[in-house]
């Protein structure tokens, strides 16, 4: 009877464990994945559409920085690419957000699994604010006053989440073996994810080690472990290489846009960077007075080795990570520091200890219920709107929107064709149509749309003339043509067309690419300054074609030598 009771307490014991956990969440994604969810659209939704044209690359052999360029790193791709294959009706915007769970998630477990030995609550409370990051896909700025899905900045959330690991590594597990390689995978996770994550993560473990927290065998251990991966890496057609060129490429691309991105992260992020700085003031000023010695990674005697130091690291690494994200969950991953103030504050006064409490909440409040209460609207909405009519876009075409505004959507097309030259106009003089149009939900939805259109117009094409396009090109910002046909994509161009930050000048490489694709579709509903760039770029390359006329708002360009019926 006591074996059993015993044993009973053991299960229990398991059940309720951090590590039963996180099983549980990683169990009950996947049985959201393996049902036709439809969520509401958000702004820049077509984002995520740049997940799904990269799925087919590598569904085609093709390999990041190789044979295509990508704003981001080959990990965030592969990932959405391996869980897609798992989960084919999965809902494409999920699929992205929790993908990074591939490699986040034994990394977790890694850290949590050696902090539970010590305390099962501290290992309860660094879990719990990952689950909810990585769970919720949603931005903490809100760019339309509709609940909707946080469509764009999945690979900054991933950043965010990969480097609140990383700081909970260096600051909850000993010294040792362990540490080393969890912090050199993570480090590798995050140089393969977006460089500049992998950055901050550099500046959060170069201080770990000025404080001591690895030993010289396990600095050297951490740097064989990630040298070693990057080298095998390269062995697969010198992908680090090109991925390096890349990231040099999109730095030439953008210089000149740090010092104004500083302000913009103080001027959006204000609540959570005030709080935190005047947190830090005040563990300094404890420090200085004598009242708080006690460093985040416990009783080690290194001079710079205190809580407002590593609270300030955390938040400068943060700071600079957010001037190169547009929609993200910002300084999460400040969290595990202040976790380990709130046990030590014991040592202080009441009123000290209050004050400390206070500003912990402040900053760390204000990202965490933005995300949870984003994620509550558009779930407790989307029961009542109305999903995107459309039939040939596979899951693309997952996502809904209110009625009213479907009803505007469904109009749109019309007026844009109607309208033609107002829009070109606009286009000349280097305008959109609206100032925040692409965070329009109409216009979200309203491409969704125009896409499928095209589809069926193109199949009809197919058809009437009895061939078949083995590749498709699109000269917009996002091309999900190839997976949704299941065709060959171009070669050696950007996905994420973003042509004033993205999009190099045409080389030979490229233009031959082009001139090589079957078909290139070419978007008119509405004319904008980024279609006409992504034209006159690609101009070159496509002087020779015939112009097809698929419809109103959707040309054509056919390669030459292609035989249409009847001729």
């Amino acid at each position: 009877m006591a074996d059993v009771t015993f044993s009973s307490k053991r299960t229990l014991s398991w059940l309720l464990s951090p590590l039963s956990l996180l099983a549980g969440a990683l169990l009950l994604l996947c049985i959201l994945l393996s049902l036709p969810l439809t969520l509401p659209i958000g702004p820049m939704y077509w984002d995520t559409y740049i997940y799904l044209d990269a799925a087919q690359r590598l569904k085609l052999d093709q390999i990041p920085a190789v044979d295509f360029q990508a704003p981001v790193g080959a990990l965030e791709y592969y990932q959405f690419y391996w869980l897609q294959t798992l989960f084919p009706d999965g809902q494409p915007t999920l699929l992205a957000q929790w993908s990074v769970l591939i490699s986040a998630a034994p990394l977790m477990a890694a850290v949590i699994a050696v902090v539970e030995k010590n305390s099962r609550m501290t290992a309860m409370a660094v879990l719990i604010p990952f689950l909810i990051f990585a769970l919720c896909p949603m931005n903490t700025q809100a760019f339309h006053s509709y609940p909707g899905v946080s469509g764009f900045g999945i690979y900054n959330r991933h950043t965010s989440l990969l480097l609140y690991i990383l700081t909970s590594a260096l600051i909850f597990m000993p010294r040792g073996r362990a540490l080393a390689i969890v912090a050199a995978l993570t480090m590798l996770a995050l140089f393969l994810t977006k460089i500049t994550g992998f950055l901050a993560g550099g500046l959060i473990g170069l201080y770990a080690v000025i404080t001591g927290r690895f030993l010289l065998r396990h600095l050297l251990l951490a740097l064989a472990v990630f040298v070693v991966a990057l080298a095998g890496l390269e062995l697969n057609n010198s992908m680090i290489s090109a991925y390096i060129a890349s990231i040099i490429t999109l730095v030439n691309l953008n210089e000149g846009l740090l010092i104004p991105r500083f302000l913009t992260v103080f001027s959006i992020k204000l609540d959570v960077i005030l709080a935190a700085a005047s947190l830090i003031l005040f563990l300094f000023w404890l420090d200085w007075r004598g009242h708080y010695k006690h460093s985040a990674l416990g009783d080690r005697a290194f001079i710079l080795d205190r809580d407002w130091l590593w609270a300030s690291v955390v938040m400068a690494a943060g700071t600079f990570l957010e001037t190169q994200n547009t929609g993200s969950q910002e300084f999460i991953f400040i969290w595990p520091v202040l976790l380990t103030v709130l046990y030590k504050t014991t040592v202080l006064t009441e009123r000290h200890r209050l004050i400390v409490y206070c500003l912990v909440a402040l900053t760390v409040i204000p990202t965490t219920t933005k995300v949870i209460h984003g994620t509550l609207r558009f779930i407790a909405v989307a029961p009542h709107y109305v999903t995107a009519p459309v039939t040939d876009l596979k899951t693309m075409g997952l996502v809904s929107t209110r009625a009213d505004i479907m009803d505007r959507v469904l109009l749109l097309e019309n007026h844009y064709i109607q309208n033609v030259e107002p829009y070109r106009q606009l286009a000349i003089e280097r305008q959109l149509p609206s100032w925040r149009f692409y965070a329009e939900l109409d216009y979200q939805m309203y491409w969704l749309l125009s896409v499928d259109h095209a589809i069926k117009a193109i199949k009809q094409f197919e058809t009437t003339n009895n061939i078949h396009l083995g590749s498709l090109m699109n000269l917009d910002f996002t091309d999900p043509f190839p997976w949704i046909l299941d065709r060959d994509a171009t070669r050696h161009i950007q996905i994420g067309a973003d042509p004033f930050r993205t999009v190099e000048k045409l080389t030979p490489v490229v233009e031959a690419s082009v001139r090589a694709t079957d078909g290139v579709l070419r978007p008119s509903c509405p004319i904008t300054t980024a279609r006409r760039y992504l034209q006159n770029v690609y101009a070159k390359a496509l002087d020779d074609r015939t112009v097809i006329k698929l419809n109103d708002c959707w040309d054509l360009l056919l390669r030459p030598g292609i035989k249409l019926s009847g001729q």
